[in-house]
């Protein structure tokens, strides 16, 4: 036992330097914290968090204009808006509801099928893209498709039409019936070409005389066509028999064209309907269409001065987003 206590006291002689070390440093860690955080608060460094910077306003001279991302859950976003709900004229973005009704309508609009264009076919007003038919000139389904929705063609939207009814006026119906049945209220056709009465000027007391829509609306249309009839976009995206100007080719885009459509009446003014994918696909087909990835920005402009005016508009847009 005396051993034992004599081991544990030499023990303890030892372990005192060891002892007196630690609460040295102790004391001396505690006197530096503390004169921090007494010192005087103007002394003190604080670091600070960068603000977030804020995206510049855009002012686009369109009349109207939207711009919508869609995530692959169908989750939406609004990242631009103006004057949405404006009920405008909206020139040959129509001819998009004109490919709906065609290539849903199986029965009549085989692909193959030809038609023999009609006097008042070819009499529709000019297009200078090379979209001017021939009477008795026969053509696909498939063909007037292309030049209706890449060249924006009045007479092959007309002879489309006249397939089910003289006129074209059976076919009209059938537009009209669809906007409804989308929930379009805010939408309404009197042709399948969007061309605007003769010497008449678009107003509310004579808006019944002309194509009109909103933003929202075609916003609406566009998801339609994304989900239901996707050719409608692989069509417009595919290269134009004849060269086009003022179109989808005048953008700088990072982003790959889905679809769209472009428009321009004296009454409507320059309008252009765009989709686009992002998180594009890193292999694109040689013809240029994207394969559906469900990732989209759907950007949409109404009422600008001119047909050339509407690409620099839609180009604001588009740097203004980044994308």
């Amino acid at each position: 036992m005396t051993k034992n206590l004599k081991f544990l006291s030499i023990s303890l002689l030892l372990s005192l330097p060891f002892w007196y070390g630690v609460n040295f440093f102790q004391e001396n860690l505690e006197k530096f914290f503390y004169a921090q955080i007494s010192q005087p608060l103007e002394e003190i460094t604080l670091v600070k968090i960068p603000e977030k910077t804020q995206k510049p306003s855009l002012d686009l001279g369109a009349k109207s204009a939207l711009s919508l991302k869609i995530n692959k859950a169908g989750k939406e976003k609004v990242l631009f808006r103006k004057n949405t709900q404006n009920i405008l004229p909206i020139a040959s973005l129509t001819k998009l509801m004109t490919a709906i009704i065609a290539i849903e309508d199986t029965e009549n609009y085989d692909f193959k099928k030809e038609i023999i264009i009609s006097k008042e076919a070819a009499d529709q007003e000019n297009v200078l893209e090379g979209g001017n038919l021939n009477i008795g000139e026969k053509i696909s389904v498939e063909k007037l498709l292309h030049l209706m929705l890449v060249n924006s063609s009045n007479d092959a939207a007309f002879a489309l039409s006249e397939v089910i009814g003289e006129k074209g006026e059976n076919f009209v119906i059938k537009m009209i019936q669809k906007a409804n049945d989308l929930g379009l209220q805010n939408t309404h056709f009197v042709n399948p070409t969007g061309l605007d009465p003769n010497d008449l000027h678009y107003s509310e007391e004579t808006s019944n005389y002309f194509n009109y829509s909103t933003v929202e609306d075609l916003a609406k249309l566009a998801r339609y066509i994304l989900n239901e009839f996707p050719l409608i976009y692989e069509i417009s995206a595919s290269q134009p028999y004849y060269q086009v100007k003022n179109g989808f080719s005048g953008l700088y885009l990072k982003q790959n064209i889905i679809g769209g459509k472009t428009g321009y009446t004296k009454e409507a003014g320059g309008c252009m309907f765009l989709v686009l994918d992002y998180n594009p696909p890193t292999t694109i087909p040689a013809e240029g269409w994207a394969p559906k990835n469900g990732n989209y920005f759907i950007n949409i402009i109404l009422g600008t001065e001119s047909a050339s005016v509407r690409v620099g508009e839609m180009q604001k847009l588009i740097d203004w987003l980044q994308i």
